[in-house]
């Protein structure tokens, strides 16, 4: 039986930044990852918000990332159903930049820094059993028989995650669409140094500059869509690909013509519980949303940012574990709220939802404040459910403006209205559930075994 003061189970982007952080502190670290070569075939995150991207830089982890490969993202460019001039929305004045990234380079380059910083990755090694005296988790056993006896147990192994599972945290996880990836030359792209969302089609599509060169699509397919490589293919074509611009589009072509694209499905997993005594989640196993709005990478540094002043603060204590699940829920809900409500109005599969679509594009071209509230609230610089909501009402005000003057006639005007209404009041309310269930997350207490005082120092 080794012993460690942590063990982190996945070697992904979140269990390298939460190993990163903690050894920061002096802790031992040790990582087991199930994959031999490190790297999981299935296409992962590449975009980073200046959020994350400040947070990679407290942890010496941007440096390497900038020789690996990475580029700047200045912010966002957006464009709806064929329209000839798009919407730029930078980031926040004063935040910095994003991040562009290669997965597996990525990757790379954070193994080689975490291993000359002392953490102990071995590859491979996939969790199977949880070790625990009484009630408390106190490490893990690999499939190999290998044990590890840590003071705190992280599970980091993604949305699907078997370590979770193993824990007894319930998770709510729904499939929403499947994503097609493919890589076309970043010279196609309008603004080179921004990530674009193309609207029109029958679900968003997501490109952004990843490497000096080279730009990733992804590109959004509802469930019951063809399956088969060369029915999704077809399928982009007719029903994806007249939404871009047409240096975009003859890019994308080109690659679905060579076979040169991946795909995966995509989630929205929902916990409500964190912790456990001797055991935290980060990253996509404490939670997920549509990856429209690349927030999941941020959300894994925030994760792994709020764990260390956590544990610097309480050591690696439960108490700390109690504070990091309050911290890391009030958080996450304006985020989950804010992608959940983008989600609905950038695929506009109801009027009410093409109406909205229109508001927000209204809102963003009349407003540089609101250009940039909504991007503080995208890159997790501002993570104020009341904010998220405020915004939200204003879009409501805009698309009723917007529906009255589009339409002549009283009673198809009151009509859309009523459809616009229903659809925005139908958001507000999930927003609000989200608020009430997350407010209800930061208390929730499942580590029985604290003491009094503990939860006095945390609360």
């Amino acid at each position: 039986m080794e012993r460690t003061d942590v063990v982190v189970c996945g070697g992904g982007f979140a269990g390298l930044t939460t190993a990163l952080a903690l050894a920061t502190r002096g802790a031992s670290v040790v990582v087991l990852e199930a994959h031999p070569r490190g790297n999981n075939p299935q296409f992962r995150g590449e975009l980073i918000h200046p959020r994350g991207a400040r947070d990679l830089d407290r942890l010496g982890i941007l440096t390497p990332l900038e020789q690996a490969g990475s580029v700047e993202i200045a912010g966002f460019s957006a464009w709806a159903n064929g329209e000839d001039e798009d919407v730029v929305l930078p980031y926040q004045r004063g935040r910095g930049a994003g991040v562009g990234v290669d997965h597996h380079a990525m990757l790379d380059a954070m193994r080689e820094v975490a291993r000359a910083r002392g953490v102990t990755i071995l590859l491979g090694q996939r969790a199977s059993e949880i070790l625990r005296s009484g009630d408390r988790v106190i490490g893990v056993r690999t499939e190999c028989g290998k044990g590890f006896r840590a003071e705190l147990t992280v599970a980091a192994d993604g949305r699907q995650s078997r370590v979770r599972k193993m824990l007894g945290i319930e998770a709510f996880v729904e499939r929403l669409s499947h994503t097609v990836t493919a890589s076309i030359p970043r010279s196609a792209l309008p603004r080179a140094a921004y990530g674009h969302v193309f609207l029109g089609g029958v679900g968003p599509v997501l490109a952004y500059p990843f490497a000096r060169e080279s730009a990733r699509m992804c590109i959004d397919l509802p469930l019951n869509a063809a399956k088969g490589a060369d029915a999704i293919a077809e399928y982009v074509r007719v029903h994806q690909a007249p939404q871009l611009t047409p240096s975009v589009r003859e890019a994308l072509l080109e690659s679905l013509a060579k076979g040169e694209f991946g795909g995966c499905a995509t989630h929205a997993v929902t916990t409500t519980t964190c912790a456990v005594p001797g055991a935290v989640l980060v990253g996509d196993a404490g939670g997920c949303a549509h990856p429209l709005t690349a927030t999941g990478m941020t959300a894994a540094m925030n994760d792994a940012q709020t764990l260390l002043e956590c544990t610097s603060l309480l050591g690696l204590s439960d108490a700390a574990l109690v504070r990091y699940q309050r911290l890391r829920y009030r958080f996450v809900r304006a985020r989950d709220s804010f992608t959940e409500a983008l989600y609905e109005v950038f695929r506009a599969q109801d009027q009410g939802s093409r109406a909205l679509q229109r508001g927000v594009f209204s809102y963003w071209r009349g407003s540089a404040r609101a250009r940039a509230t909504s991007m503080g609230i995208l890159s997790g610089d501002d993570a104020r459910m009341s904010v998220f909501m405020a915004e939200y009402a204003r879009v409501m005000g805009i698309s009723t403006l917007d529906v009255w003057r589009g339409l002549l006639p009283v009673r198809p005007r009151a009509a859309a209205t009523t459809r616009m209404l229903k659809t925005s009041l139908g958001r507000l309310e999930r927003a609000v559930d989200f608020a009430v269930q997350a407010m209800i997350d930061e208390r929730r207490v499942r580590l029985s075994d604290l003491p009094t005082r503990a939860l006095e120092a945390v609360a």
